[in-house]
């Protein structure tokens, strides 16, 4: 059943950023007032209604399917007499022409919009709009006449950004024999793949079979629940929220500072620090450009694994090992990035430590001598931890330019549209020695060697073609990962900059207790410093970091 989720989060994540806007009015400082606005419209966007819309031609079922999947039997009753009406739960706002409003309260929080066909050029033009802000598109199709439906056009224009998932329901598929079903599955992902360059979500559903629609209520359940719909509004709330809390922490560390008797030694000690991460960003440049030359030295490791793969000669083997090997290539080159990326950042981590070392060495006696602190010596394991968790979280990022530019469906396009042929020419080897089979078993052993001998040329001829096939294959994924150099580059440099400060912060961070210590001395700045950390402890625990 569908509904919103995710409605103890958003409180949460409410009430702590508003907690920490309350905070700003006891704080008082207009340096802050910039950052209260977004945080106001980052919560303002938790309001929304999560948008599902079904779009589709004329009588394909758009109106019972939509009212199957939300199990709201009222949808289907009521006919369609403009271009679109909007399902709410107990909503007051909106346009009263186009809306209607559902008795269910399992749809709190949801607006389902259902739509006029898709045919009408007005239709078509008002359902592009709807799309911009939808968390779920689903595109209806009439299994007996899809290729004529006007949703092709409609989704082709379909925003990058701005629009949620789409996914394909085909209905009317129950009249079609199994075969026919799964013949038309294959035809529809070839037929999407060329009307859009590539394959969206398809599913077959029934209006009148409830099993179908109640396992597709559940794919829509969870295209809901992507990091794109609901999460992301609330990671925006909790991202103002940690940006203005931030803030407010600079700012009372600042207030410190200056009621601090010993605030200049400590400033200085700033100082060093920010130095030190100035010299530290120098170079970045010269780190990133190492970085992405590892792709161009990876390169010819994933040549030469996919030539291994693929192997010399044409077997069965091979022609089962292609439909993966879209992901794997993928994630091959990946990995032989990431493994090189995260070595030459190991060994810059390890520079970075020996320095923060002869730092901390330089720093223990006069911190000593000047604050009556002893800090001890330099925790290494801890920093060596956090260094850790910051090339992980490189990992990650690093592949996001892979996510971006679509590589693992670029590759198994690339791949899979050698199957056909090569499908074709097993199966006439297999064949032909079948044949041989039983003309030696019955005596006929001239016409046995014949058929072995055309199996073996079919044999040849195919090995042939799979070697040319082969060396054009490592062309085009050659020229794949080229082209992704600009994109691996600009991830690189963002999370090598990132890492970079993260990393001196985190170093930053090993002088907390003398900072406490000396800030202890402003009994009035306590309470405000103590709302502060629970704020920001409770906006960074509220919701999954992803």
């Amino acid at each position: 059943m569908l509904n919103r989720g995710f409605r103890a989060q958003e409180s949460l994540a409410r009430y702590w950023a508003e907690q920490a806007v309350e905070l700003c009015n006891d704080i008082d400082d207009e340096t802050l007032e910039e950052n209260i606005a977004p945080v106001y419209a980052a919560i303002g966007s938790l309001k929304k209604d999560r948008r599902i819309i079904v779009i589709g031609g004329e009588k394909c079922g758009k109106s019972t399917l939509l009212s199957m999947v939300a199990s709201a039997p009222l949808i289907a009753k009521v006919p369609l007499k403009r271009q679109y009406v909007c399902w709410r739960y107990r909503s007051a706002d909106g346009d009263a022409t186009c809306s209607r409003f559902l008795p269910y309260e399992h749809l709190s929080g949801l607006e389902l919009v259902d739509t006029m066909s898709c045919g009408d050029p007005q239709v078509a033009d008002t359902v592009r709009q709807l799309m911009h802000g939808a968390d779920v598109i689903i595109a209806v199709l009439d299994g007996r006449s899809y290729a004529q439906s006007p949703v092709w056009d409609v989704l082709s224009s379909l925003p990058e950004k701005g629009a949620g998932e789409c996914l394909l329901a085909v209905t009317y598929t129950d009249k079609m024999a199994a075969d026919a079903a799964v013949k038309l599955k294959e035809t529809l992902r070839e037929f999407c793949r060329g009307k859009l360059g590539s394959t969206l979500p398809l599913y077959f559903v029934s209006p009148t079979s409830a099993q179908a629609c109640e396992v597709f209520s559940e794919r829509v359940q969870e295209a809901l629940r992507m990091p794109n719909g609901v999460r992301a509004a609330i990671r925006n709330v909790l991202d103002k929220g940690v940006d203005l809390v931030r803030k407010q922490g600079r700012v009372l560390n600042a207030r410190a500072a200056v009621g601090r008797t010993d605030s200049g030694f400590l400033a200085g000690i700033e100082q060093e620090i920010d130095n030190f991460l100035s010299h530290q960003m120098l170079g970045v440049k010269q780190r990133c450009d190492e970085y992405v030359a590892s792709a161009s030295y990876t390169l010819p490791l994933l040549l030469s694994s996919i030539r291994r793969t693929l192997g010399w000669t044409l077997s069965p083997v091979v022609l089962m090992r292609l439909e993966q090997l879209g992901a794997g290539t993928e994630n091959c080159f990946y990995r032989l990035i990431l493994d090189e990326v995260l070595r030459l950042q190991q060994e810059s981590d390890q520079q970075f430590v020996l320095s923060c070392s002869g730092h901390w060495k330089s720093v223990r006696p006069r911190m000593k001598k000047t604050l009556e602190c002893e800090i001890g010596d330099f925790p290494t394991e801890s920093l060596d931890r956090e260094l850790e968790e910051l090339r992980i979280r490189m990992g990650r990022e690093l592949y996001e330019p892979f996510k971006a530019a679509r590589l693992r469906n670029k590759m198994a396009v690339l791949y899979n549209k050698r199957i056909g042929w090569m499908r074709v020419c097993v199966g006439f080897v297999c064949l032909f020695l079948f044949v041989a089979g039983i003309l030696g078993f019955i005596g006929q052993d001239m016409p046995a060697i014949c058929c072995v001998g055309l199996a073996a040329l079919v044999w040849l001829l195919g090995s042939l073609a799979h070697l040319l096939s082969s060396s054009r294959i490592r062309r085009e994924v050659q020229a794949l990962a080229v082209s992704m150099e600009g994109a691996l580059r600009s991830a690189i440099s963002a999370s090598v900059e990132t890492l970079v400060i993260s990393r001196v912060a985190a170093y930053r961070r090993l002088y907390t207790a003398p900072r406490h210590k000396v800030a202890q001395q402003e009994a009035m700045l306590e309470p405000l410093q103590n709302r502060y950390s629970t704020i920001n402890i409770q906006l960074n625990s509220v919701f999954p970091r992803i």
